[in-house]
């Protein structure tokens, strides 16, 4: 029992605290532009008009994560000199995105300066990465990208007037922190019989982090399995201080794990990842088993071997063996699941 409970916990807790520890590389990488693409951006786009672009966060309306997808309002503008003939507000679109409403909410034209601003909510597709859920953190990003190619304009980023809403808020998450950069897109079989070879197109990234606010959703997914594991522990008691055998009470447990393990995985997509929510419940499977052959044991040294007091001896030192992992793989991989601000 303590070899099998050292090497579980050990796995688990540094499988969770990498997952979470690469959040910043994700972060940082997302945010750089690939060398590549930034090679060709520069190389196509040399005699582009300069589009500045920024984009403001109003709110996020929506973290469906079985449905891979989230919901946001923000605000999109362009700035740019001559070329008249740009229209950048009919002329962008959202990366794996679906623009659900579009109002415009200021435009200004003169000679050679030019400036477009659009309110719009989007319905963004994303694969959430699941492993540390119910405690996880989720870095969403939104892709503005030019219908225009490269050769005709190249985005260049507002980042220090983007930002986004310092209320801004979600049931269940806290905003952690905001990002934005200039990248770029290549097309590949446009179709297009105008068009020799790929298309470029400039891109314009928004990223944002969120954060579970509480543990709310942890302790609802596993409220169930505290009870279940809670009663095969006072089966053990008595079994080993009342000389009682309650094997009849470990298979309700059983089965009430078992059930238990829905709660979370109906808030889930399909396809998700092994991570906390799966530990935890296997982890809870492992400790009724447990108990269950410590009791089984227990029985058959009092009754076929006649020793009581070794029987007692036997039940009282695996109870407490177990209940010390209990506690530490339910403090330590959760500990090691969520990214604490």
């Amino acid at each position: 029992i303590i070899v099998i409970a050292v090497m579980y916990i050990g796995y688990a807790i540094t499988t969770l605290y990498r997952d979470r520890c690469a959040e910043n590389d994700y972060w940082t990488e997302y945010l750089e532009t690939p060398k590549s693409i930034e090679k060709v951006v520069l190389e196509k786009g040399r005699n582009a008009t300069k589009v500045h672009v920024g984009t403001y966060i109003e709110n996020l309306k929506e973290i469906n994560i079985k449905g891979s997808n989230f919901r946001a309002s923000y605000n999109i503008w362009f700035k740019w000199e001559g070329d008249p003939e740009l229209d950048m507000k009919n002329h962008f679109q959202i990366y794996k995105g679906t623009v659900n409403k579009m109002e415009v909410i200021k435009e200004y034209h003169d000679d050679q300066i030019h400036y477009q601003k659009v309110r719009v909510d989007v319905t963004v597709t994303k694969n959430f990465w699941t492993k540390r859920f119910p405690l996880e953190s989720h870095q969403l990003r939104m892709y503005v990208m030019s219908n225009y190619p490269v050769e005709r304009v190249s985005f260049i980023g507002d980042i220090a007037e983007s930002g986004s809403n310092p209320n801004l808020s979600i049931t269940g998450y806290d905003l952690t922190r905001f990002g934005s950069s200039v990248t770029g897109v290549t097309l590949k079989g446009t179709g297009d019989p105008t068009i020799d070879g790929d298309i470029t197109m400039s891109e314009y990234m928004t990223a944002i982090e969120i954060n579970r606010a509480n543990w709310g959703l942890y302790v609802k997914c596993f409220i169930a399995l505290v009870g279940t594991v809670t009663w095969v522990m006072i089966a053990l008691f008595i079994c080993s201080y009342h000389h009682v055998d309650p094997l009849g009470m470990i298979p309700a447990a059983l089965f009430g794990t078992v059930t238990n393990i829905m709660v979370g995985a109906n808030l889930l997509p399909d396809a998700m990842d092994l991570g906390l929510l799966e530990y935890v419940n296997f982890f809870g499977i492992m400790i009724i088993l447990s108990v269950a052959l410590v009791v089984i044991n227990t029985n058959r040294i009092r009754t076929k071997d006649n020793d009581t007091p070794f029987a007692s001896y036997y039940g009282r030192r695996l109870f407490y063996v177990i209940l010390f992992f209990i506690i530490l793989g339910n403090v330590l991989m959760p500990l090691a699941a969520y990214m604490f601000q």
